[in-house]
């Protein structure tokens, strides 16, 4: 699905809890990813990003991830934007990231 002028990156995110006693259940871990969510949407608005889960077990989360890019994005606006998430995950929801992947773009 394109917008004229825009296109989505679709990435499966793969990471660890800092603290497997962290989060008691998939609720409680989707509704910090939902304020993780809020916080990229304040830092860059027009990227519109979309988390989600995919797979929740104590040792391993899958988060599925979706941006939106212009095609006046370079190479360099998307890894920095990527780098950002990165970090805003990290520190948001006191994980580790195992996995990055930019599975589709579209």
């Amino acid at each position: 699905m394109s917008e004229t002028g825009y296109y989505y990156y679709y990435c499966i995110i793969k990471v660890t809890p800092n603290d497997e006693e962290q989060y008691e259940d998939m609720g409680e871990f989707d509704l910090y990813l939902n304020m993780t969510q809020k916080e990229l949407e304040k830092k860059e608005p027009k990227r519109q990003p979309y988390l989600d889960t995919n797979y929740f077990s104590k040792e391993l989360i899958e988060i599925l991830f979706k941006f939106r890019a212009s095609f006046r994005d370079g190479t360099e606006d998307i890894n920095r934007y990527i780098d950002l998430v990165k970090e805003t995950i990290e520190n948001e929801l006191n994980v580790l990231i195992t996995e990055f992947n930019v599975e589709e773009i579209g």
